[in-house]
């Protein structure tokens, strides 16, 4: 529960910030909102959080991820997880196979129903802001 907890609070500390653009710097909450309704649905943040890891996990940038990449090749949960992701079973983890396991499985599809209060399956700032706050404290 405490990891969930701290998951929790890693996924909504990608979206606080002010504004979608201040000062030459980009809002992570309006990059992940793709239909900029000024919401963020499930989907929306569960694959900017992914696009983003998969990136900087991606070392060679050809579009998927080897054991190797994902430096879990001695450890056995890892290596087990990175096996879930890999859909097709070809030893390698494609952004797309990345994007659909976290959207039925992830950590977002776990913590969103918390932090929706008004039930309507997307997060305003306010939301984000809401429940980033009771679970680590005023920004």
């Amino acid at each position: 529960m405490k990891s969930l907890l701290l998951a929790a609070c890693a996924f909504l500390s990608v979206f606080i910030f002010t504004g979608c653009q201040t000062s030459g710097t980009t809002d992570r909450f309006c990059e992940a909102d793709v239909n900029k309704d000024g919401k963020l649905t499930s989907d929306e943040a569960s694959d900017y959080i992914v696009i983003g890891v998969f990136e900087s996990l991606d070392a060679n940038k050809d579009g998927k991820l080897s054991l190797s990449e994902c430096a879990v090749e001695t450890d056995a949960v890892g290596v087990k997880d990175f096996h879930k992701r890999d859909l097709n079973k070809d030893g390698t983890v494609t952004r797309q196979e990345a994007i659909a396991y976290s959207r039925k499985k992830g950590i977002v599809a776990k913590v969103f129903p918390q932090a929706d209060k008004n039930h309507d399956a997307a997060l305003s700032r306010e939301e984000v802001t809401s429940f980033y706050g009771s679970k680590e404290g005023p920004l």
